[in-house]
């Protein structure tokens, strides 16, 4: 049930885009690949990233901005859609075995996740594209992202976790 819930959620959310005055724009899709794992574990996690990319290279348009198709796994972002789900077996398997998660550690997980796809993502893309910038040029414009991200992630976590343990039933 979760496999198909974190489905249908990255399905759902990943497409959007949202843009913030003059900075690159935000999606929520290297967030939720990482997300799921962290929360549910490296097997849930990964199933579900693993269902989503196939999705979307089926044709439904649940990638970045709807695009959708085999085409996006070959081009110059192929390396990060490739990197969803070595960064969810990482952060999924770095967070199991917590009887309770730890909120600071839950932060930390996501920022690796997402700085295990930009890096991954971005080899991928450096080797097909020549860049000028500098990796720490590039870094810097997208970390104010990544920092969003792992903020609403956290803030997810802690949501989730309370939520859990407000319903659990004493033994």
């Amino acid at each position: 049930m979760l496999v198909g819930v974190g489905l249908l959620l990255m399905g759902w959310l990943a497409p959007q885009v949202w843009s913030f005055q003059g900075q690159l724009p935000i999606t929520p899709q290297s967030l939720l690949v990482v997300l799921w794992p962290l929360l549910w574990g490296w097997r849930i996690g990964t199933a579900s990233v693993v269902l989503y990319l196939l999705a979307g290279g089926a044709g439904l348009p649940v990638f970045a901005d709807g695009a959708h198709g085999w085409l996006h796994f070959t081009g110059s972002t192929g390396g990060f859609l490739l990197a969803f789900p070595i960064a969810a077996v990482v952060v999924g398997w770095l967070a199991e075995g917590q009887s309770a998660m730890k909120y600071a550690k839950g932060a930390c997980l996501l920022l690796l996740g997402q700085l295990t796809i930009v890096v991954l993502g971005l080899m991928w893309q450096r080797a097909m594209i020549p860049v000028k910038a500098t990796w720490l040029e590039t870094m810097g414009h997208l970390i104010p992202a990544i920092l969003v991200k792992c903020a609403l992630g956290t803030l997810v976590v802690v949501f989730v976790g309370r939520l859990l343990t407000s319903h659990k039933t004493p033994a």
